[in-house]
């Protein structure tokens, strides 16, 4: 059994489209079966005509008929199918395969115009070249013994009982050289349409499935335990930095391709996750893969009319897959960043208003390609130490500055009225807000998962949450201590007004203040952690480090200027802070309910400020807008009440 090598890049679409026009169907199969016929004599060509000609002379009259044959055959082919811009140049490529070929021309200039031919024809023609669901080993295992071992032998060394009697002899799935230029699709083809001159038949009568089980088996086979051990233990490693293993990796890379390109490491990861596709599920590593298949999930999930299910699933694409890496791609391309998450947002808003399947297809296929330039800027262009420092000095700020304000103020307001119990309870609500965010991330890595759905709609609740009582806490300055000037007057009406309830609200206003920035702060870091090479990872700390020092400095400074203003000045500013604050919040709160699909987002032409909670949405803006009236209102009714 053997099988064609596979493209270099491994993002594939095919699947997607081939099950979005099924209308098509009846003209679509035939161009499959054409092109992954092909494909299979493409892959003979560039893996065996090596070792039928040298330096011009034929080693195998056999072999070389064989290869002369396929290459001519594909040629011939390439005319039956149907009308592309490329077609001409890929029957031109054809042509000249089979003529280099009758010529006995150099094995590796024909393997590299066989393999670029592959790779045009996969993505031309959209050719499926993942299966449908996850392969099953064991079944595999029973299909391989029944129908495989009379020819390749029970352990699949080629050794069966017909082998000796067999011309050419079986396979020997367990020869290196050979089969590390096979791909797991290759071997689907051969199991599919079987092997031309030779006792591999086709296995037609086995299901798709099936067929896709036994090659991802037999790919394995000369892969020791004690390998497949270690690239599970290679995989499970949060510092895994392979390339995006998804399931077009695993079935159109070869090992040697694996190898060249990424290493030994992850060509043992390979060989594990081929031995266990599940894992991939289990340990989305790779969260641009992730994205992109939940952004396929999510378009044939809408093609079979589940609409709130497609929807789920392109939220989860943005929030589980994209969104983590936002702040590493920042550092490499930032106009790339703004773009995914434009198309993104606009693949969702798509689901969500019933559009047209065409018009989603379109705009995932773009998503796609984004976040596959995306992979390429990570691999290509490894962050830096300059900008993987300022990467880890800028999530700490982005995330903690508006948290730091809040708490900055309170502490000084508590200090500067001699409220002891107050400054207690402050400090109890944002230690435990961190110690929180700390805990639920490691129960994220190590215990369970949380959905990006779920924890966006735990940052939503705790941001508005948090708007709500600036608001409440701001009118209560402004109504009860305005124009108290008289320090002693001020702390006897404080220990009154101070009673438990209010310290505990204190305490929660500090919580929710910091809780939501540690815990986003968290899943950063940990994307980030992810990205960099052993090496690295110290200056990842560093700059953790830097981002601590400079919001303590901030927050010392706004601290220290609050005890220098007189009660008055200090009421005021913090009222008007906690008034700021809020509209920020309420704008941050709605923007994380948006991502989670729990309110729309109706996009319009605005600036964005993430670090203000500005957003271009109708929603966003409607909620700030909606903060400042309470606020207006809230003023007149108390200095009218006060008056």
């Amino acid at each position: 059994m053997s099988v064609r090598s596979s493209k270099k890049t491994y993002s594939a679409i095919a699947l997607l489209i081939f099950v979005v026009m099924t209308h098509f169907a009846h003209a679509d199969e035939a161009t499959n079966r054409d092109a992954q016929t092909i494909l299979h004599m493409l892959d003979y060509v560039s893996v065996d005509y090596a070792g039928s000609v040298l330096y011009g002379k034929i080693l195998n009259e056999t072999e070389f008929a064989e290869q002369s044959g396929f290459a001519e055959q594909a040629a011939i082919l390439m005319h039956k199918l149907p009308d592309h811009p490329n077609r001409a140049a890929m029957i031109a490529q054809a042509e000249e395969i089979s003529a280099k070929v009758k010529d006995k021309g150099p094995a590796d200039y024909v393997s590299v115009l066989a393999k670029q031919l592959r790779n045009s024809i996969i993505e031309s023609y959209q050719v499926p070249v993942t299966p449908r669901r996850l392969p099953q080993p064991l079944p595999a295992m029973a299909i391989f013994q029944q129908l495989c071992v009379p020819c390749h032998g029970a352990t699949g060394h080629g050794d069966g009982q017909f082998s000796n009697v067999l011309n050419p002899k079986p396979a020997n799935f367990h020869d290196d050289v050979r089969m590390g230029q096979r791909s797991v699709y290759g071997l689907y083809s051969s199991i599919s349409l079987g092997v031309g001159n030779t006792a591999m038949r086709a296995f037609s009568q086995l299901s798709d499935e099936d067929r896709w089980s036994l090659a991802f088996l037999v790919s394995n086979f000369r892969k020791t335990p004690e390998q497949i051990e270690q690239g599970r233990m290679f995989w499970e490693k949060r510092n895994y930095r392979g390339p995006t293993p998804d399931m077009a990796a695993l079935t159109t890379l070869t090992s040697n391709q694996v190898a060249t390109l990424y290493g030994d490491q992850t060509r043992l990861v390979f060989a594990y996750l081929r031995s266990d596709p599940k894992a991939l599920q289990v340990t989305p590593h790779a969260t641009l893969a992730f994205a992109a298949e939940q952004l396929d999930a999510a378009l044939l999930r809408y093609q079979e009319g589940g609409q709130a299910d497609a929807q789920q699933l392109a939220i989860s694409a943005y929030l589980d897959g994209f969104e983590p890496m936002e702040v590493s791609l920042d550092t490499l391309d930032k106009k790339l960043r703004r773009s995914i998450e434009s198309e993104m947002m606009a693949a969702r808003q798509l689901i969500a208003s019933s559009a047209p399947l065409a018009t989603i297809t379109q705009k995932t296929v773009l998503a796609k390609a984004l976040l596959k330039q995306a992979d390429a800027r990570f691999r290509d262009g490894e962050l830096s130490v300059t900008r993987t420092f300022f990467s880890s000095v800028f999530v700490l700020l982005r995330e903690c500055f508006e948290g730091i304000l809040v708490i900055a103020v309170l502490l000084a307001f508590a200090v500067k009225t001699h409220q002891g119990r107050a400054l207690t309870h402050i400090y109890a609500g944002w230690i435990c807000a961190v110690l929180l965010g700390i805990l639920i991330w490691m129960i994220v890595n190590w215990i369970t998962e949380i959905s990006g759905i779920y924890r966006e709609i735990g940052s939503g609740i705790t941001a508005l949450t948090a708007s709500a009582m600036l608001i409440y806490l701001g009118f209560w300055l402004y109504r009860n201590l305005f124009g108290q000037v008289r320090l002693t007057a001020l702390s006897e009406q404080l220990n009154q007004i101070f009673t438990k309830k209010n310290l505990w609200m204190l305490a929660l206003l500090s919580f929710a203040a910091m809780f939501r920035p540690a815990f986003e702060s968290t899943l950063f870091y940990d994307a980030l952690w992810t990205q960099l090479s052993n090496s690295a990872r110290p200056v990842m700390w560093s700059g953790l480090l830097t981002g601590a020092v400079i919001l303590f400095a901030i927050g010392w400074a706004v601290f220290q200027f609050s005890l220098l203003l007189t009660n008055k000045v200090l009421f005021i500013c913090t009222s008007l802070l906690l008034a700021i604050m809020s509209i920020i919040f309420a704008g941050q709160g709605v923007t994380s309910l948006q991502k989670a699909g729990v309110v729309s987002a109706s996009k319009i032409d605005f600036i964005t400020v993430p670090i203000l909670g500005i957003a271009p949405t109708h929603q966003t803006i409607l909620a700030q807008l909606l903060v400042i009236g309470i606020l207006i209102l809230g003023y007149l009714a108390s200095t009218r009440r006060r008056n």
